[in-house]
């Protein structure tokens, strides 16, 4: 009989965040569909959450005790995915994935960075760190070119070393009954044309709500668009959304409710097109074929954008009514010609999206 082996998981996960919880349901899935015999234990802020919710067990990120017996016992760490290797956040954050992973190579475990985006590292003891730690690890597999070009420039020079795409591109999103459902509970009009909007606070958070609210009276002055605001990082990102339609007379409406990933997806599926922030609404978008305007505060949604070849896009930090109504308004006139390139675009990331836990098999497997 076949020994069980053993996963740890480490990534930002039980904090609610819609775009990390989709990675972590999408590496458990995949690992539970392409084999009975591995056992999956997840690093979680929420431990009795994220054993309730993807049926795996879970200890607290932070019991050190808990993690050094854990680690005993695996036969391989996965650190991802997401933006996990990045000190913008803090360098705290940082400090903490990559000692999880010094920790693994510590106890001599095999250890893969699953489906990362890196970056920006800009302290240069955070990049030391990174490049002493990384040139220690198994497997490297990224979810963007910049990624890539990250590493080279810190010093990272593994030979395993492979840009895949995000493990949320191996998800389906719920069916049409499931969305008319959240519809009707959140009284949004289902048979009517709609726009999503998906931000989160930002360092000019007053400039950027003014902005948006009279984009929105513009667009829906002119084309009648209406528009539903999505908060993808719950609770945190619905004050934004909620003083964003206050400020403006456009037909609007806010999900006043926490969803699940597939549900969320079934949402934006049900859109003409998405204007967002947040990395995760811009690809759960992307699996959907849903046109989009990208608004860039990190470079990770810039590199995103790139690698799915979408050019509708505009910087935050510099965001202008006009710039932003130009975009959306040359999305909305070809936003038929968008789906069909972005239907392309998506079935070879859902191809990338699995290379991911094959990778992760043939390593489990020495």
């Amino acid at each position: 009989m076949k020994k069980r082996k053993r996963v740890l998981i480490s990534g930002y996960y039980g904090f609610n965040n819609s775009g990390d919880d989709a990675i972590l349901k999408a590496i458990v899935k995949e690992f539970k569909c392409t084999s009975k015999n591995i056992d999956i234990v997840v690093l979680s802020k929420n431990p009795s959450s994220t054993q309730k919710i993807y049926d795996v067990k879970a200890i607290n990120r932070f019991n050190i005790i808990d993690m050094l017996l854990e680690m005993r016992n695996i036969d391989m760490l996965i650190s991802g995915g997401g933006s996990l290797l990045q000190d913008v956040t803090s360098t705290r954050s940082i400090i903490y994935y990559l000692f999880i992973i010094f920790l693994a190579k510590l106890f001599k475990k095999p250890v893969m960075i699953y489906a990362n985006g890196i970056g920006p590292i800009n302290k240069r003891l955070n990049r030391l760190l990174t490049r002493i730690i990384l040139n220690k690890v198994d497997m490297i597999t990224l979810r963007d070119s910049n990624s890539k070009e990250t590493l080279k420039n810190i010093g990272v020079n593994i030979a395993n070393i492979f840009v895949t795409a995000d493990p949320v591109f191996t998800l389906e999103a719920s069916d049409e009954s499931r969305v008319k459902e959240i519809f009707i509970k959140e009284e949004i009009p289902y048979d009517k044309p709609l726009v999503g909007l998906a931000v989160r606070e930002w360092k000019n958070s007053d400039k950027l709500k003014e902005t948006l609210s009279k984009t929105l009276d513009f667009l829906s002055n002119s084309y009648g668009m209406r528009f539903l605001l999505i908060p993808m990082h719950y609770p945190e990102d619905l004050k934004i959304s909620q003083e964003i339609k206050k400020n403006t007379k456009a037909d609007c409406y806010i999900l006043k409710n926490s969803y699940n990933v597939e549900d969320i997806m079934g949402i934006i599926k049900h859109l003409d097109m998405i204007i967002a922030m947040r990395l995760h609404s811009l690809i759960y978008a992307a699996t959907q074929a849903v046109p989009m305007v990208g608004l860039i505060y990190d470079p990770k949604v810039e590199g995103f954008l790139d690698m799915i070849n979408v050019d509708t896009r505009c910087n935050v930090d510099s965001l202008e009514i006009v710039d932003l109504c130009t975009q959306i308004e040359k999305v909305w006139r070809k936003r038929n010609e968008y789906n069909k390139l972005l239907t392309e675009v998506k079935y070879l990331l859902e191809k990338r999206a699995k290379d991911n836990i094959a990778m992760a098999l043939e390593l489990l497997k020495k």
